[in-house]
């Protein structure tokens, strides 16, 4: 019940939104449209995928990039793009075709970004003029713009214009920065004529309740315990499958809540360093740090623009970009005009104990 691994089997996936992602991806890939799965991180993005490739898969040719590894990095080599499953095989493909499967997963290493372009064109080509169903998927795709010297969103500009049955499933941690990607300024191409974006959200406090009482009911509970679990991980599915599994591994109440709000704390300082680390400036940090040690319903702009302009020299117009960045990146959200809060406990918790020489010194 507690898996603190993405899910495979339908019948594990629990919460009605789950679910109906897995449905509409499959609506999406069975109709020919691109589709895009956002929403917060460790909300069961990659679970929705995974379940919808055991249980539809075997209709489809597909290759599967997990590009996780490329989180805080500014460039990525074309050479890291492999993909973690595929089931592609050589026997179904020419002898062309079974040279760029090579390529395009690494047992033959490209002499150039061209080259892996080409065969990775080359082998969609040929299945598509098969009439093979074809699917791409892109996990944590917001990084995709990074691999130099790779046009990855030409590529995708050349799938949805040539190749009809082929479609791309792109998923992302930073739901902003992924939308900057599906609908890009008006003076760049948009990659695809339609994308269906599907929303995984966090759960409802009701719907964390559940899913609690549902796993921990040989072992006994108390209704606040599972309201104050849910509380303190704000209903992030990732963290409260581990507070369950501490707890049916033995650990009481407290010290489970306390053990998860540490990990959580843990890796949402990892991800802020991945974050500040392609951006590269102060002022992300004393934007986060002045609406973290505001009000928990939030801070206003004019606050916060005070606070980095007075602190890093920056203009005001600049401020303004940071926070739409934090924002795009999941480290802030809006709820509505005119005021920012963090969207996670855990999350304030691990910006206000992040020590500036931990940040500054990247």
């Amino acid at each position: 019940m507690f898996s603190t691994r993405p899910i495979r089997n339908e019948k594990d996936l629990f919460g009605k939104g789950h679910r109906e992602a897995v449905r509409k991806l499959n609506k999406a890939v069975e109709e020919g449209d691109f589709a895009a799965i956002l929403g917060p991180r460790r909300v069961g993005k990659t679970s929705v995928i995974n379940v919808f490739l055991n249980k539809y898969g075997s209709k489809y040719k597909y290759l599967y990039y997990d590009l996780a590894f490329g989180m805080g990095r500014e460039a990525i080599s074309y050479t890291e793009l492999t993909p973690v499953m595929s089931n592609i095989s050589e026997e179904d493909l020419d002898y062309s075709a079974t040279l760029s499967l090579g390529i395009v997963k690494m047992d033959i290493r490209p002499k150039k970004a061209v080259e892996f372009q080409n065969a990775f064109l080359n082998l969609l080509r040929f299945l598509n003029k098969r009439g093979e169903e074809v699917v791409i998927i892109f996990d944590e795709a917001q990084v995709l713009p990074r691999f130099a010297p790779l046009n990855m969103l030409g590529m995708l500009q050349t799938i949805s214009d040539g190749f009809e049955n082929v479609t791309v499933v792109l998923s992302g941690s930073m739901p902003g920065l992924l939308e900057r990607i599906l609908n890009p300024s008006e003076d760049k191409p948009f990659f695809a004529r339609y994308v269906e974006k599907i929303h995984v959200s966090r759960w409802k406090l009701g719907e964390s309740v559940k899913y609690l009482k549902r796993g921990l009911a040989k072992i006994g509970y108390t209704e606040d315990e599972l309201i104050e679990a849910a509380t303190e991980l704000s209903n992030v599915p990732g963290f409260l499958a581990y507070y369950g599994r501490l707890r049916i591994n033995g650990k009481s109440h407290n010290r489970a809540l306390l053990a998860t709000v540490e990990y959580a704390v843990k890796l949402w300082k990892l991800d802020i360093k991945n974050f500040i680390r392609v951006y590269k400036s102060p002022a992300y940090v004393v934007a986060l740090k002045k609406v973290a040690r505001g009000p928990s319903f939030g801070v206003t702009t004019e606050e916060i623009l005070a606070e980095v302009t007075s602190l890093t020299g920056i203009s005001e117009r600049r401020a303004k970009s940071v926070l739409r960045n934090l924002v795009d990146g999941g480290l802030l959200i809006k709820p509505k005009r005119g005021i920012y809060q963090i969207p996670e406990k855990p999350l304030r918790k691990a910006i206000l104990e992040l020590q500036d020489k931990e940040v500054y010194n990247l």
